[in-house]
């Protein structure tokens, strides 16, 4: 956290009954995203920024004696008066800030006044408790939407604070991947679960499929799963419930090289007529056929079904386009072939992989589940922050060139991580029409089957 510094300031003219004097506001800059970025994993994006900005007045040696008035939380993080009290309601319902009065030489009761003073790694700890208690609740009303035999609430060892991270012992969670470490889990193998009192492995498991049905069989606590993979195999594996989204927004997409194609690909209406090399029975096959069927154009391509071979059956002439994920053009521009890709998530909302648990876990260990997610969201800000920390962290575990695992990395940040829910919910959020959504586009896909 870098405290709020007077050379960022506004001067501001203000009447005080009949005195008018120069006030000086201080007003969040850029060295002040990481510390918002850093919040709202686990707030509403604009409540990261009045909360960053009072944690930062508290830490600051100018403005550290005197509560925030209304109209300097305004200027210093420029929201409208309706919105900043908003904000300030929540914050100060969750106990994130303190409403106190400011002085004022004005005649009448004092203007009111707020105040972030537990300090920012406190105050950062209390968003995380927070927001992961809000995404087991949320996962409970998305279990209970999903499977009309859920039941039971979640009953959990105190609240959101209490007992402190460092004091809790919540056990050992074994939590499977969508596939062997790299770049994309990062954030996983930067996360702090010590911290927050949970004992985490990671392993790498053959694909979403693997990775759905070692929590089904009990082999591991979480598994991360394609959203597709999850609701085709949702009526066979029952019992198993989304926990929370780890990337927002699906990595789908089509590509081609120009030689392959005889030119560009500039739209998915671009494959009429082609071969489009696609597997079958996984998360890409699925999410392909879903991306030609809401486009129009599924009855007008032949489907080349190639396992697991789709790059090669494209550069052996055998297919026209491929389905893959982003990473898979990136290569094969780095081979020094000139690609084209169309990305699915462009097009249509289709959530990205998420963490998927038994209904018994979500029940009966919830303290353990919100120490995997508080963690998990100490290893998203790192990556957010800095991603060679991140990548360091999964280094031993991948085979991959470093620097290609950090350009992975940085691509997925960018392009997958956000969206209007993350805008105004936090990390990880979810909710029942996000999966009846997905559900209703596979079945008119004619993608809905059993995986």
């Amino acid at each position: 956290m870098i405290p709020i510094s007077p050379a960022r300031s506004l001067y501001i003219l203000q009447c005080e009954g009949t005195t008018v004097r120069v006030r000086e506001f201080p007003i969040l800059g850029d060295e002040d995203e990481p510390t918002v970025e850093a919040f709202a994993t686990g707030l509403d994006h604009e409540a990261a920024r009045v909360l960053a900005y009072l944690v930062g007045r508290e830490e600051s040696g100018r403005f550290s004696d005197e509560a925030a008035s209304r109209l300097a939380v305004r200027v210093g993080v420029d929201l409208g008066r309706g919105r900043v009290s908003d904000v300030l309601g929540t914050l100060t319902d969750l106990g994130l800030v303190v409403e106190t009065t400011v002085d004022s030489e004005a005649p009448g009761r004092p203007p009111k006044g707020w105040r972030a003073d537990a300090g920012h790694d406190r105050t950062l700890s209390r968003v995380r408790a927070l927001h992961a208690d809000a995404l087991l609740d949320q996962a409970a009303t998305v279990a209970s939407t999903l499977d009309d035999d859920f039941a039971g609430s979640i009953t959990r060892d105190g609240d959101a604070t209490t007992p402190p991270p460092a004091e809790r012992d919540a056990g050992h969670l074994e939590v499977g991947l969508n596939w062997d470490p790299n770049g994309l889990h990062a954030p996983l193998f930067a996360g702090a679960y010590a911290d927050h009192g949970v004992d985490v492995t990671l392993t790498g498991c053959r694909g979403s499929r693997a990775a759905l049905s070692a929590v089904a069989d009990g082999d591991v606590d979480v598994g991360l799963t394609g959203a597709a993979t999850y609701l085709r195999g949702h009526t066979t594996r029952e019992g198993v419930v989304p926990l929370a989204l780890y990337y927002q927004r699906a990595m789908v997409t089509l590509y081609t090289t120009r030689s392959a194609f005889g030119g560009p690909l500039r739209s998915v209406e671009d494959v009429r007529g082609r071969r489009v090399a696609m597997p079958a029975g996984s998360e890409t096959g699925a999410l392909g056929r879903l991306f030609l069927a809401q486009a129009g154009v599924i009855d007008d391509v032949t489907v080349v079904r190639a396992d697991g071979e789709e790059r090669e059956a494209l550069l052996d002439g055998d297919a026209d386009v491929a389905t893959g994920v982003f990473t898979d053009p990136l290569e094969l521009e780095a081979a020094g072939h000139d690609v084209d890709s169309v990305l699915l998530a462009d097009h249509f909302p289709v959530p990205g992989p998420a963490f998927v648990v038994r209904q018994e876990t979500l029940r009966e260990r919830p303290d353990a589940l919100r120490g995997f997610l508080e963690g998990a969201m100490a290893g998203w800000t790192t990556a957010r922050a800095d991603p060679d920390t991140a990548i360091d962290a999964v280094a031993d575990r991948s085979d991959e060139d470093i620097a290609d695992e950090r350009r992975k990395l940085e691509g997925a940040l960018d392009r997958f991580a956000g969206g209007d829910a993350v805008e105004k919910n936090g990390w990880g959020w979810h909710s029942p029409e996000t999966w009846e959504r997905l559900r209703v586009a596979l079945e008119q896909a004619a993608a809905l089957g059993n995986p």
